[in-house]
């Protein structure tokens, strides 16, 4: 049996269920926005943050550096991720941890 979400609108939820419904109608395109913008402002992302799309990069051009750092801004791990912890040794203090960000090679058989 399926409950839908849209058909919970006016009856009284519990804290949590009201935010998972929330959550869940956010996600809806009820205007078809995403449909009718396509890749665009995707595109349009990486042609402000990238200067566009390029496989051939140039040496003297590109800057993996900036690169690095534009992506981490945006949110997006590459080859590492960063965030703040609680130190175990001292759980009054928060310390930078680093890791790896697991690359998937997938392979079609």
């Amino acid at each position: 049996m399926c409950i839908c979400a849209e058909s919970l609108l006016n009856e009284s939820l519990s804290e949590a269920e009201a935010k998972a419904k929330n959550y869940y109608t956010s996600c809806l395109d009820v205007n078809q926005t995403i449909q009718t913008l396509g890749a665009q402002p995707l595109l349009d992302l990486i042609q402000r943050q990238f200067s566009g799309w390029t496989v051939n990069w140039e040496a003297g051009v590109w800057d993996f550096q900036d690169t690095l750092e534009k992506l981490h801004a945006l949110g997006i791990s590459s080859f590492f991720s960063f965030w703040v912890a609680e130190d175990e040794k001292e759980p009054t203090k928060n310390i930078l941890q680093v890791g790896w960000v697991k690359l998937v090679l997938l392979s079609v058989l």
